[in-house]
């Protein structure tokens, strides 16, 4: 399989408490989406044999369809109880077995005691996941409103995001040059981030509404970033292609493995999408020239599905291109839109305006300090 073994501390989780949705047009009632009581474990072993491998179980009858010759399939998950120092191999058929620590080991592995460490593995035949857990972050209501379109606890996030940069991405070709390696935020960049901003929004409303006129807006709001902004536009390129379409497949992935009822076909996806952006605006919103490429990427992929049902053509057209390090999902969807006129650019908020929407979206997701 080729994965790289890159230990890290995955700061996901998922789910919004309490919230109901109308998933339009599959219902003419009120789905609810999100945690509640009865989507609710309260303790790891009942979550990783109840929740997480029904999750990873549907995933895989779906994940050839989610990305063209997807690498992203048959893939294992190892969970680690860091309280009771437990050990389960999670198979993707969604079989959940037993594991002493040295059978953990013998796959390569190194457990930390924090929550949210991740490891790929390759060993005895099988390739996946290393993820760790423990319960206090199992009931962290405070982090779970991040992620609304898994509606759980989540370990499947890291799984499904990760797992795609490990598989699929692994193949694509890499830039002769990284313009940001160290993820600097450039948060004193308060022009480009307030214009970054600005752009997520025109490309949420343009995806939410079918809007024409929305779009039309984003990409003249991209264009003068890209013309104005240079360097920034540089820094945030690469990331833009590889964190932004990892996330506009974890997205579609939680959305049919955490709502295998609600959610079973494309169509279905779509149109939870679009709810989701409508009732929870902030949770798909971000600044920092990297923490924004997850959603500029994500918005703007979404968009080029839409795009490409409006023009008759297969989805997998722009999902092939992001294999070149000459493209990102913004910058595809900038040459590939069919959109006659572009306005002028227009700013829609001032830097203090900016600056108070970025205190809110840190709030809503409980990171302000």
């Amino acid at each position: 399989m080729g994965m790289k073994q890159v230990g890290t501390q995955v700061g996901l989780g998922a789910g919004v408490i309490g919230i109901s949705l109308l998933l339009l047009g599959t219902t003419t009632h009120a789905s609810e989406f999100g945690i509640t009581k009865a989507r609710s474990d309260q303790d790891v072993s009942t979550y990783v044999h109840k929740t997480f491998a029904n999750q990873v179980k549907v995933y895989h009858k779906i994940a050839p369809k989610l990305w063209p010759d997807n690498k992203d399939v048959n893939q294992y998950a190892m969970i680690n109880d860091i309280d009771n120092k437990t050990f389960w191999m999670v198979t993707p058929t969604g079989k959940v077995s037993d594991l002493t620590e040295k059978q953990a080991l013998s796959y390569g592995v190194q457990p930390e005691p924090y929550e949210g460490w991740f490891l790929a593995f390759a060993a005895h035949h099988k390739s996946g996941a290393f993820m760790a857990v423990n319960k206090d972050e199992l009931t962290n209501t405070k982090r779970l409103v991040r992620y609304p379109h898994l509606g759980t606890y989540d370990l499947f996030i890291t799984y499904a995001h990760e797992m795609f940069h490990g598989t699929e991405q692994e193949g694509w070709a890499s830039p002769k040059k990284h313009y940001n390696p160290e993820q600097n935020e450039y948060l004193k960049h308060t022009d480009a981030r307030r214009i970054r901003l600005q752009l997520q929004e025109q490309l949420m409303a343009a995806y939410t509404n079918k809007s024409e006129k929305s779009l039309a807006q984003a990409l003249a709001t991209y264009r003068y970033y890209k013309e104005n902004y240079a360097k920034d536009y540089k820094a945030t390129f690469e990331d833009d292609r590889m964190e932004g379409t990892a996330y506009y497949y974890e997205i579609r992935s939680s959305l049919f493995a955490g709502y295998p009822d609600k959610v079973k076909t494309m169509k279905q996806n779509d149109q939870a999408v679009r709810t989701l952006f409508k009732q929870n605006r902030l949770a798909y919103l971000d600044s920092g020239a990297y923490a924004e490429t997850y959603n500029v990427g994500a918005l703007a992929s979404f968009i080029l599905d839409w795009q490409a049902d409006k023009q008759g053509i297969s989805r997998d057209t722009w999902k092939k291109a992001m294999a070149s390090a000459k493209t990102n999902p913004m910058d595809y969807l900038d040459k590939h839109a069919k959109i006659f006129y572009i306005p002028p650019y227009k700013a829609t908020m001032t830097n203090a305006e900016y600056k108070t929407m970025y205190k809110k979206i840190l709030n809503y997701k409980n990171l302000a300090d």
